[in-house]
């Protein structure tokens, strides 16, 4: 089977084609294609300079270049609190995965942002969204589904390259940074290469691909700190960095992925348990 990953300039998308052996070729311009052989598939790379998801036309074009007989969804607007106004966000979170998955069967990369309360949440439970990303995420979930499609939720995903906090964080600690971590929101770390591998399965269906260890950015980075000993880590909660609305205990089920804390030789760090509950 051919399978195109769509946004495979982004962390996951990379890591995707990592994951299959594709190598862009040396002095390929920005925009060229990655090919890639794993699991018995062909893995079709293509990044956004080479195929805007959101352009119809774009979208014709790849179908009509690649021949694929299915993609990987990874594209997307990722800025959480600007989804909420920004006009590409809708087009990118929304339409684009929709249109997709009436041309080719899709497999959908979403987020634990389609959930609130108390977690862990397991794939049959019914999405309650608290921001207009995890509302994107829903619909574009509901369209995908109904095409044929398949929908695999992912939560805190870190890895080389990234520009997430959990990916960023060691480079700016041993800048001898002051960095400032939420300890109010609880987190499943998993990294962009185990989510690869796990992806290169193609899990039908609706997926929850998780690390299974558990902790808060405060944690994750404090445990960072302890073992390179650089920086400093100061507990701060979500509201104090201004940012919108986002699911207090995002955690995902089952959680079968390798934990960031074995993975990455560290030792766990806190897990403010009490900030979970619905008080």
């Amino acid at each position: 089977m051919r399978v195109l990953v769509l946004g495979a300039g982004g962390l996951v998308g990379r890591a995707v084609l990592r994951a299959a052996g594709g190598v862009r070729a040396p002095g390929a311009a920005v925009g060229a294609t990655v090919h890639g052989e794993a699991a018995g598939h062909t893995w079709i790379g293509v990044d956004r300079a080479a195929c805007d998801v959101t352009d119809p036309a774009a979208r014709a074009a790849a179908l009509a270049a690649h021949r694929p007989d299915a993609v990987l969804f990874c594209a997307g607007f990722t800025d959480v609190d600007a989804a909420a106004s920004h006009p590409a966000a809708e087009a990118a979170n929304v339409h684009a995965p929709a249109a997709w998955a009436r041309e080719v069967e899709t497999w959908f990369l979403s987020s634990n942002f389609v959930f609130s309360g108390p977690g862990p949440h397991g794939p049959a439970e019914a999405p309650r969204p608290e921001s207009a990303y995890g509302r994107q995420k829903i619909a574009a979930e509901a369209a995908v589904l109904e095409a044929g499609g398949h929908v695999v939720r992912v939560g805190w995903v870190y890895g080389p390259g990234g520009r997430t906090f959990a990916s960023t964080l060691e480079a700016r600690l041993r800048a001898g940074q002051r960095v400032r971590a939420i300890h109010d929101l609880v987190v499943q770390p998993t990294h962009a290469d185990d989510l690869a591998a796990a992806l290169l399965a193609l899990p039908r269906g609706v997926t929850h691909l998780v690390g299974r260890d558990e902790t808060t950015w405060y944690g994750y980075a404090l445990a960072i700190q302890a073992e390179i000993g650089r920086g400093t880590v100061e507990p701060v909660r979500a509201a104090d960095l201004g940012l919108g609305p986002r699911p207090r205990d995002g955690r995902l089920a089952p959680a079968d992925l390798p934990g960031c804390w074995s993975r990455n030789g560290l030792r766990a760090g806190t897990t403010d348990r009490d900030v979970v509950s619905d008080k």
